[in-house]
């Protein structure tokens, strides 16, 4: 079981991407954001992201990856995606990453799901989330959790997207010979600590989706 210990004093990690777009112009969605310099630690993400982008169909756009790493003052956000290849990371997960093998693993299921929305280029459907605006869900992250200005709103992708980009991500995992059982156990370790997501990152929709993909290989022999 993959030891996992970021869900604590009633934080919930809230684990899944938010995409954010910019209503008004006055500054660019990268500058907006705050990033964090740490070489040895952005060595780490970028060479772990490198490897999974190198197993999707985005493999020769590799070197167009921005990958930056930002203190969220929200603490519990892993990690989101904005299109055109961009992604941060919590810089508190790669640190911890850097150390510790269980965070390591939880790295790489963060970074695997936050290139799988780019590869499925969902941050670009943005007409088939027009519904799923909600800026009061339980748990939901602001502008403020992330750093960005009053000048900014975001929407969520929907739930069949969170979970497309799971299922991609696996596919990633697959291909690079890593278990599936440790995505599974990462999920059980959020649900044996009570964290059931919010309406568009359900953990039990998702551990179930991740171990009947996992199920799956295992009958087709591939572990």
């Amino acid at each position: 079981m993959v030891e996992l210990h970021l869900l604590t004093r009633g934080r919930r990690c809230l684990y899944g991407m938010i995409v954010f777009l910019l209503v008004l112009t006055s500054c660019s969605m990268q500058a907006s954001i705050p990033t964090v310099s740490d070489d040895s630690v952005e060595l780490l993400v970028r060479n772990e992201a490198a490897q999974i982008v190198a197993a999707s169909d985005d493999k020769y756009g590799v070197s167009h990856y921005q990958i930056f790493l930002s203190d969220f003052p929200r603490k519990d956000i892993l990690g989101m995606s904005f299109g055109n290849r961009r992604i941060y990371i919590s810089h508190q997960l790669a640190k911890l990453a850097s150390s510790r093998l269980s965070y390591l693993w939880l790295l790489r299921q963060t970074l695997a799901h936050e290139i799988a929305h780019e590869t499925a280029g969902h941050a670009k459907q943005t007409g088939s989330n027009l519904l799923t605006l909600n800026t009061t869900l339980r748990d939901g992250a602001s502008n403020v959790d992330v750093g960005l200005p009053w000048n900014v709103r975001f929407r969520n992708y929907s739930m069949d997207k969170e979970l497309e980009a799971d299922s991609i991500g696996l596919g990633y995992w697959k291909k690079l010979g890593w278990d599936c059982h440790i995505w599974v156990q990462i999920l059980q370790g959020f649900e044996s600590q009570n964290y059931s997501g919010d309406v568009f990152h359900p953990t039990d929709k998702r551990l179930k989706q991740a171990q009947r993909l996992c199920h799956s290989e295992e009958k087709a022999g591939v572990i």
